[in-house]
């Protein structure tokens, strides 16, 4: 027993050394979960490995950013205690500059000759510190006539380019970047958000006066909320509450070249390129973010503080930054500490993949992305890789099932072009050959049965089916297309169709709408044919028809419409007889066609829709016998009534569903009760 408390004592001894070698520095294991594109869980891309929770002997208070040199020293802006400190990557304090010169230190960079730019918001400066810590320029609000007088310098963030431009974020300054020159010269703004005008304000510029529009308030872009500049100059930017273009990479002329509408977080506060290009950011909802340099997202990691100080969760994440090992550390300064992270096997694979991926080696990251794949079939990256992996290789089938997975039609659309564009060079003149036999068989039996008479009782047994009432009712949708004054005629005066009829056409409508929700080509339908919900689907084409249909009955009725409820159904359905007829020819030619065909695919649903539409104005001016305005004037109250209709059916299916719960909790009751 006492040889059993020897061994314990001598390995809790051992346990506290190794803690003491790394002084203010906790470990623990990830506390969260890790996610990819589109939601889909993922392996832990980076778990926690510890935390600074103070420098030397004092702990940090408000700790707003944190930058990482190329020896792997951290500064770290310690704006509660009006300082900058120097620590090594396990948390040893080397130094601190600024003590008795700074006021409110926001943000900070660190140039390759080693001077310290500190963006202080008290002093409403951007000062730069020397290597040995000594103040040696300080850059105050610009006094140039371009600048503006009512424009606000107040320094939030810094970054500095390799010509010793400086790039200030400033806190409510609305023109963008402020650059200025190496010698603190005005340069000019720098990456301007644009301003997205709401409905409201569309409206309101249509239909107020000059004067009116001057007193409301001006719509001013958001003012960007950090900055950060990659290994080639290229200059990003954060800006919080921007849905479409929060995150930019800007080019020399201020352009952004991400695409916009990235994945997107409104409480972004700071940023970090690594050299590979990706785009490491922290919210101060708690999450930290990996996307790769063309604008997807790798990993959504981290979680909010569930208030219990767990290791690896962020109260408010302030600053990020990697060290050469891929090591983030993140600054929580609302807890004062600084998060550390190590990346997992998993997010080395996906980064050795993408960095072949990135520099052409296609063929070369196909096995890294199989090993990826294999531990998330879900993860689009890998399916895009194996997908160009696959075309490089020739094998255009293999691409598009994994393009298919990745949802990437671009790839999909390129993949299938080969593979038609081969089968056109073996089979095309086989086709036309048989086509042109098909019509020579067509003659020459037409000829034979003109001498002989001999298909003659096939034909007098298609003329019996034909004379068939239902099908007769039918086939009238043909004419419906060709002569709709006729077809409105048949329908109301000559009886050419009947309430079996039609219901049979809305029948096929249901079958060629699911036909169409399970056959549209990939390119043209990105929907998963497992994940459609049959039922609802199916709801939202029958719901609306039946309302339309009465609703625009019970409009006519009180509109002087002379139609009935009989011909305003069956007029529905033959209206829709472009549809019924050649949106199948459609959804087949899909799955044929590529991107570069989209036109012809776009363009059919278009005419086949207008055509409808005008087939059903038509058909309500006939039907109800209104001059072209009554009939406006109708279809605009039918769509309000289904409006209305909508809103009541609603209002009771909440009520309905109230009652249902009240009930229900009161039976709950009643059976919990009697138990007792």
């Amino acid at each position: 027993m006492r040889t059993r408390l020897l061994s314990l004592s001598m390995l809790m001894a051992a346990f506290a050394i190794c803690l003491s070698l790394f002084p203010g520095i906790a470990h623990a294991e990830a506390t969260y979960k890790t996610y990819s594109q589109d939601a889909f869980r993922t392996p832990d891309a980076y778990e926690p490995v510890g935390a600074i929770e103070k420098a030397g002997d004092t702990d940090f208070l408000g700790p707003s950013d944190i930058y990482i040199d190329e020896k792997d020293v951290l500064y770290v802006a310690d704006t509660g205690n009006k300082r900058i400190v120097e620590l090594t990557r396990d948390g040893k304090l080397l130094r601190t500059i600024g003590t008795d010169v700074l006021q409110s230190p926001t943000g900070v960079f660190v140039d390759a000759k080693g001077a310290i730019f500190v963006a202080d918001n008290g002093l409403e400066q951007v000062l730069k510190f020397n290597s040995e810590g000594a103040v040696v320029q300080k850059f105050g609000r610009p006094d140039s006539p371009l600048y503006g007088k009512s424009t606000p310098f107040k320094p939030m963030k810094v970054t500095v380019d390799k010509r010793g431009n400086v790039y200030i974020i400033s806190e409510g300054t609305t023109n963008g970047v402020i650059q200025m020159s190496p010698a603190g010269d005005f340069v000019g703004f720098f990456g301007t958000n644009q301003t997205q005008p709401t409905l409201k304000l569309r409206l309101q510029r249509f239909f107020f006066t000059e004067k009116q529009m001057e007193k409301l308030f001006k719509s001013v872009p958001n003012t960007p909320t950090n900055i950060a500049i990659d290994a080639k100059g290229l200059v990003y930017t954060v800006t919080q509450g921007d849905a479409s273009e929060s995150i930019k990479r800007l080019n020399i002329s201020g352009y952004n070249l991400l695409p916009s509408g990235i994945f997107w977080d409104p409480t972004y506060t700071d940023m970090f390129v690594s050299a590979s290009g990706n785009i490491f950011l922290v919210s101060q909802k708690g999450y930290f973010y990996e996307i790769s340099s063309e604008g997807d997202l790798l990993f959504q990691s981290g979680s909010p503080d569930d208030g219990k100080s767990r290791r690896g969760l962020l109260l408010n994440g302030s600053g990020i930054a990697l060290d050469s090992g891929d090591h983030i550390y993140i600054t929580d300064k609302e807890r004062n500490i600084i998060q550390m992270y190590e990346p997992t096997e998993f997010a080395d694979l996906v980064h050795r993949a993408l960095d072949l991926y990135k520099e052409g080696f296609y063929v070369k990251s196909q096995q890294p992305w199989h090993e990826v794949d294999q531990r998330n079939s879900l993860f689009f990256l890998a399916h895009r890789g194996l997908g160009d992996a696959y075309i490089k290789q020739q094998l255009y089938a293999d691409a598009m099932d994994e393009y298919k997975k990745a949802n990437d039609v671009g790839g999909y659309s390129n993949a299938f072009w080969e593979i038609r564009n081969r089968w056109l060079q073996q089979h095309l003149l086989n086709v036309i050959l048989i086509i042109i036999g098909l019509m020579l068989l067509r003659s020459i039996l037409r000829w034979i049965h003109r001498k002989t008479g001999v298909f003659g009782a096939v034909i007098r047994a298609n003329r019996r089916m034909l004379n068939i009432r239902i099908i007769q009712e039918l086939l009238f949708l043909f004419r419906f297309i060709k002569k709709p004054m006729d077809g409105i005629y048949g329908i109301k005066e000559e009886s050419r169709t009947s309430n079996l009829s039609a219901t049979l056409l809305y029948a096929l409508l249901l079958i060629e709408y699911v036909f169409t929700l399970y056959n549209t080509g990939f390119i043209f339908n990105q929907a998963d044919s497992t994940s459609i919900n049959l039922t609802k689907e199916l709801a939202m084409l029958i719901v609306p028809l039946a309302v339309w249909v009465i609703s625009n009955y019970l409009v006519s009725t009180i509109s002087e419409g002379e139609g009935k409820f009989s011909e305003v159904y069956q007029g529905t359905i033959y209206s829709l007889a472009p549809y019924l007829i050649f949106h199948p020819f459609v959804v087949i030619a899909s799955n044929g066609l590529t991107l570069n065909d989209s036109f012809l695919f776009s363009f059919a649903n278009t005419i086949i829709t207008a055509w409808c539409a005008i087939l059903l104005f038509i058909m309500v001016k006939e039907v109800h016998d209104y001059t072209i305005r009554e009939t406006f004037r109708n279809l605009f109250i039918t769509l309000f009534t289904m409006l209305i209709v909508s809103l009541v059916v609603f209002i009771v299916y909440v009520i309905l569903h109230q009652v249902y719960d009240f009930g229900y909790s009161v039976i709950q009751e009643m059976i919990t009760r009697a138990e007792l």
